[in-house]
């Protein structure tokens, strides 16, 4: 009985410790409370303990596959997840209401995909003053997304046109599932390796229920963010989901259930 207790208690705390890892984000476009700084060098961008992350600090005209500078810079992107809730920040050099006509290519939209398997089932919308689709924030169950301007092969506009399927940018048509809490920064300056360049904030969060909907089951999922045209992207993974508080009820009742014995070496036999 005493090792049944034992180890019960190994597994709760365990699994206690797995759920528990929560962070309250203000959710006001300031990336402060996630560890971003504002000291002009290039460790600025590295948040604080427990959430994932990808940094690309460019400064230079060419940004793989395209062109545009800071202008076009998907800079970094950050998400923490919990049991209720998904987080995700953002920093460009885009201007969210950079216009989407005659050369100049807006905002695109957050895009989730399930597993990782090149198919971004959830969208977050953005809606810059220009979108014609949905609402500000709406969170949607993405039937089809609209793509840049880099064709499969990795050249401007070919084989067939704007198809870098990879890289899906604003979202066209979809089933509205909720909204998330949403927030923007204006033009900030002093962080990263190039203290002069221009950034700019996305902040948001949103239910954890509203990606079950879209159908994700706990798998792990990537995040990403371009612009209109793809000329940079930037995707964060997090890991899968951990255990829902009601998993872990289930996983105590069969605990409970238990019988400790002692096999011939003395050792104990779980059954």
């Amino acid at each position: 009985m005493k090792m049944r207790k034992l180890l019960i208690s190994s597994i709760l705390l365990t699994a206690f410790n797995a759920t528990a890892d929560a962070a309250t984000f203000n959710i006001d476009g300031n990336l402060s409370d996630w560890g971003v700084s504002q000291n002009g060098n290039a460790t600025d961008w590295t948040p604080n303990a427990g959430i994932y992350y990808t940094v690309e600090d460019q400064h230079s005209s060419y940004l793989s596959p395209g062109y545009g500078g800071q202008g076009y810079d998907a800079e970094a992107i950050y998400a923490h997840q919990d049991n209720n809730t998904l987080s995700i920040a953002l920093a460009t050099g885009h201007n969210p209401e950079t216009p989407n006509s005659g050369g100049s290519y807006g905002a695109g939209d957050f895009a989730i995909d399930f597993g990782k398997d090149g198919t971004y089932e959830l969208g977050i919308n953005i809606k810059p003053s220009w979108d014609s689709f949905g609402i500000v924030a709406g969170v949607y169950s993405v039937t089809e997304w609209a793509l840049g301007l880099w064709g499969n092969g990795g050249s401007y506009g070919a084989p067939t046109g704007y198809i870098r399927d990879e890289h899906p940018t604003s979202i066209v048509q979809g089933d509205l599932l909720g909204t998330a809490n949403l927030a923007i920064s204006g033009p900030q300056t002093g962080f990263g390796a190039w203290g002069s360049d221009v950034h700019y904030f996305y902040e948001m969060s949103l239910s954890l229920d509203l990606l079950r909907d879209a159908g994700w089951q706990g798998e792990s999922f990537n995040i990403h963010w371009t612009e209109n045209c793809a000329n940079d992207s930037i995707i964060v993974d997090p890991p899968a989901t951990v255990p829902t508080p009601a998993t872990l009820i289930l996983l105590l009742a069969g605990l409970i259930g238990l019988r400790v014995t002692k096999g011939s070496n003395g050792k104990p036999i779980f059954a």
